[in-house]
């Protein structure tokens, strides 16, 4: 789970008010327009975005790094021996981090190693508030076979879009690169990954690889690869990234050359990665990656442009947005599919996400 926000901003159950675009002056018109272009008048999705971009207008506070406090994954149980040896690397990665300073600075304690910008951090609580109203069990629905995972395909779209947009602003692209790589070391991800359509599942993947490569050849371009980067993190993103490409090989996911690749931008700029240390994850052979010059192909040396273009003809060129939010449908759509056949949703509820709130359920 990502960590509560301190004090008055630490999560609470039910509708969360939040400053929200109905109530909250500093939302301007380029946000506004920027809101209205992929979101539906009244939905937690959009909420969630409005809250992140307003968390992160100033850029100073937006990448400033802090600690987490924890390795950022949770250990399977019960399945084979190799588990066992999870779970004790697991405490051994946390005892590498120390949970007395999460959303610490990590200025303010240099040896830690899983540090995120504040940016990275807001935009992985927006995914998991957005993930909580695409869930039909969170409201007592039945709607399809596979709805969750043609919704959670639906909201991480939202990150290839974002991607994009932040063309140009390295550092915004690595806070959604942050962002994606902390939200697939959770089990949010797997309805997408168990869903019956296998063809686009893997298009999505080798997507994200896509894009994490493209933003690594960013860095490189620019410089960053460094002792003094201001990537403050780049060995814990290639890391948890290597993590969740193993993870979900088990699943039939097959990636080509990838995980050589990511790792191949370590090798040459002597970055040590963070958190491959999973039970299946195998080194690869010792041999020269050639990887492409940072500048070629107009700076696109992976193709992201091509692979976007790919991803867009898919969803016949309806990327993202929040259908599959279940707070964007109107009560008649929402009565329908429920098992009581009322609306699931209280009026003084959808008051407040109109108000700018967000829906926050369990624990």
């Amino acid at each position: 789970m990502p960590p509560k926000r301190k004090s008055t901003d630490s999560a609470a159950s039910g509708a969360k008010k939040s400053k929200g675009q109905a109530t909250n002056p500093e939302v301007d018109m380029k946000t506004k327009r920027a809101l209205n272009k992929r979101w539906a008048p009244v939905s937690v999705s959009r909420n969630a975005d409005s809250e992140f971009r307003l968390r992160t207008r100033d850029p100073v506070k937006a990448f400033t790094y802090i600690c987490l406090g924890r390795a950022p994954w949770n250990p399977k149980q019960n399945e084979d021996e190799k588990d066992e040896e999870s779970i004790e690397q697991k405490k051994k990665d946390d005892a590498e981090a120390d949970d007395t300073t999460t959303l610490e600075p990590a200025s303010e304690h240099p040896g830690e190693k899983w540090i995120f910008t504040t940016a990275g951090i807001e935009k992985w609580i927006a995914l998991k508030q957005s993930t909580i109203v695409r869930d039909p069990d969170n409201f007592g629905m039945y709607i399809c076979n596979d709805f969750f995972g043609y919704a959670i395909m639906e909201l991480v779209e939202n990150l290839f879009v974002d991607f994009d947009e932040a063309a140009g602003d390295w550092k915004m692209q690595w806070a959604i690169c942050e962002a994606t790589a902390l939200y697939f070391q959770t089990d949010d991800i797997m309805p997408m990954v168990g869903c019956e359509d296998g063809p686009t599942v893997k298009l999505m993947f080798m997507g994200f690889a896509t894009m994490f490569l493209s933003m690594l050849a960013t860095l490189e371009r620019n410089g960053l690869f460094n002792l003094d980067s201001e990537a403050k993190n780049i060995g814990a993103i290639i890391g948890l990234f290597i993590r969740f490409m193993v993870e979900v090989s088990a699943y039939g996911i097959r990636w080509d050359r990838q995980c050589a690749d990511i790792e191949a931008y370590a090798a040459k700029h002597g970055i040590t990665i963070h958190g491959s240390n999973h039970p299946r994850y195998e080194k690869p052979p010792v041999e020269t990656v050639g990887l492409p010059e940072a500048t070629a192909n107009s700076n696109d040396p992976w193709g992201w442009k091509k692979t976007l273009a790919n991803l867009t003809e898919n969803t016949r060129g309806r990327m993202g947005g929040d259908s599959k939010d279940i707070t964007s449908w109107t009560p008649a759509e929402r009565k329908k599919v429920a098992f009581d056949k009322k609306d699931p949703i209280s009026r003084s509820m959808m008051t407040q996400i109109r108000d700018g709130g967000v829906m926050e359920m369990g624990g």
